[in-house]
């Protein structure tokens, strides 16, 4: 399944409250993310061994939610991944290009955006799921 525009349009009517406060929205997914896999936080040396109390608030760990979702917000409203941020990503975080990571935090993000976002319902859902697989494949992934 990949995302039509359509799809793009759905999600970016829902988008606005996470465009505006992306530090809130990336903290919530990273936070979830580590709490629901947690063996995914050792991919984040910055955040490897932190407790769930030491995250919170933590700049660094807020700095790089809200990257990660800014850079999102990027790919849903231009159609399209950053390359320098895909490549930057990948030099990185090569574990992040495997399917299975990004699927993970990928249903963390949609997860969460249903239960923020006012209204975001099944329709909504499916576009985002849509969304994040062709940013996934936008990455190589």
């Amino acid at each position: 399944m990949c995302a039509c525009v359509e799809d793009y349009k759905k999600v970016l009517s829902f988008w606005e409250p996470v465009k505006a406060n992306p530090k809130y929205y990336g903290e919530i997914i990273f936070q979830r993310l580590f709490e629901t896999h947690p063996d995914v936080q050792k991919l984040f040396p910055k955040f490897a061994g932190l407790s769930k109390e030491q995250l919170q608030n933590n700049p660094d760990f807020q700095a790089h939610g809200e990257t990660v979702v800014c850079k999102l917000t990027e790919f849903v409203q231009h159609q399209k991944a950053d390359e320098s941020f895909v490549k930057g990503l990948a030099k990185r975080r090569p574990a992040w290009h495997d399917k299975v990571n990004f699927r993970i935090i990928s249903e963390i993000i949609v997860v969460v955006a249903a239960e923020k976002i006012d209204g975001f319902g099944t329709d909504a859902q499916t576009a985002l799921k849509n969304v994040l697989k062709a940013f996934q494949t936008g990455m190589g992934a």
